[in-house]
């Protein structure tokens, strides 16, 4: 279940909230965001955009079971069997969209178990929906109770900040570990300031991404960060390691030592003197997927190369594929250059999709379970919080997905209850298109999604 407060960093949807796309001043949709996901934690609050009906609140995600939400005032029913011919139904109406084109790819799949109705053939541009192997991978290689943290060595005079890889280390977070860094300096009120960031190797930029993307969409990935590099609000940093160590001089300034010269890169010999451990992985995973967060995506991938032994991006990239290989899962097709799904070279074909949300949904995988808590719902949380509106509102609070959009790029997979409480998952992938018509593909994925919802495709 997500957490009843909303993790602490800001993110926003990689180009799917941007120019004309997005319409909500900031600071509103981070109310709207933030009150959603109470809402939806609480499980009391009904939620309403504009002149639309309330629906009932989804309910909470047993990952056991899959807990159904309920339907059209009525408590939902035990999970059926799944009805070969409704489902065949509802995947030509899907296809019979012609808003989604030509190219789209499509499953439906029970919990367990091959996709019942198939759409398309080999594999297509995943996007941000990359992040849910990122996340299974993460999460399989840590645990989802695993905290990363930031550390402060001495020796001699030399101070070195020591990044771990916590993405979710904020400015009072830095300030904080100045402070207990200045009681355990003691009568030193002078020193020179290091960084240490060589937890994560190799360049900190992704040969894979476009430059256009650069600090605006992601900045550079490194292991020491603070409010997790910038934002598409304010703009990445391009060395976060860097602005992290400056940030932290002025910080220590404020408790009374004073640091000679710049900040340098250095190495963690000496003695530890302060901690600050971060939040959960559980957290940050499910603020990730909910928000489409690509800083983060990266950061977490990188932790599975350096689980994996090489924390380079290829390295990293590979690990997560050997990750989702020893879950059983078929990596065949699979080709991944980023752990964010902002590389265009990526390839994810739909059937892994399928067989990746299934095995976080196992009741016997429940260190996985964050990759499905951490999934939008429609109507919502995150980056579906402000979709399924007109034809696609009777999917709200039955759907639960993770978005992806690339210029020409769209998708969504996840989970949806169907008319009778059965879950299924489906996987939606469709490129190809002008970039004029997102609108009406991101549309055409809702309808379609809150088709299954509808459908009685079970017994």
């Amino acid at each position: 279940m997500e957490s009843q407060s909303p993790p602490k960093w800001p993110s926003e949807e990689p180009e799917e909230g941007r120019g004309k796309l997005a319409i909500v001043v900031p600071l509103v949709l981070a109310l709207l965001v933030g009150t959603a996901a109470a809402a939806y934690a609480l499980g009391w609050v009904r939620y309403a955009q504009g002149n639309v009906a309330p629906t009932p609140p989804p309910a909470p995600l047993n990952i056991a079971a899959v807990s159904p939400a309920a339907v059209a005032g009525e408590q939902t029913k035990t999970p059926g069997k799944p009805d070969q011919a409704a489902l065949e139904r509802v995947m030509r109406e899907i296809v019979g969209d012609k808003r989604l084109g030509r190219h789209l790819k499509a499953a439906i799949a029970p919990l367990e178990g091959a996709p019942l109705v198939t759409h398309g053939t080999g594999a297509a541009t995943p996007a941000s929906v990359t992040k849910v192997l990122t996340s299974v991978a993460v999460l399989e290689a840590y645990g989802p109770e695993r905290r990363f943290e930031t550390s402060t060595t001495l020796q001699g005079r030399t101070l070195t900040l020591v990044g771990g890889g916590d993405v979710s280390l904020t400015t009072s977070d830095l300030d904080a570990l100045a402070a207990e860094t200045a009681r355990e300096l003691g009568t030193t009120k002078t020193v020179t300031l290091a960084y240490d960031d060589s937890l994560f190797a190799g360049p900190m930029i992704s040969p894979a991404w476009r430059r256009t993307y650069l600090g605006e969409e992601v900045g550079g990935i490194t292991a020491l960060s603070v409010d997790h590099g910038g934002s598409q609000a304010r703009g990445y940093s391009q060395d976060p390691s860097l602005q992290a160590a400056e940030q932290f001089k002025k910080a220590l300034a404020k408790h009374g030592i004073k640091v000679a010269g710049k900040p340098t890169r250095g190495t963690k010999a000496g003695t530890q003197l302060a901690v600050r451990h971060g939040d959960t992985l559980r957290e940050i995973v499910e603020y990730t997927l909910q928000h489409s967060d690509n800083q983060l995506a990266e950061v977490l991938a990188r932790h599975v190369g350096v689980a994996d032994g090489d924390a380079t991006f290829d390295g990293s990239t590979a690990a997560i594929t050997a990750r989702l290989k020893e879950l059983g899962i078929d990596t065949t097709g699979l080709v991944l250059r980023d752990g964010s799904g902002l590389s265009r070279q990526n390839r994810i074909p739909p059937t892994l999709l399928v067989s990746t949300l299934q095995t976080a949904a196992n009741p016997d995988s429940p260190e996985l379970a964050p990759a499905m808590t951490g999934l939008p719902v429609a109507g919502w949380v995150g980056s579906l919080s402000r979709r399924f509106n007109f034809d696609a509102e009777p999917g709200r609070g039955l759907v639960r997905a993770k978005t992806g959009t690339l210029t020409g790029v769209s998708g969504l997979s996840g989970i949806v209850v169907d008319a009778r409480g059965t879950p299924f998952v489906v996987v939606l992938m469709a490129d190809g298109f002008k970039p004029e018509q997102t609108l009406d593909v991101r549309d055409a994925l809702d309808d379609a999604m809150a088709a299954v919802a509808t459908c009685r495709c079970s017994a």
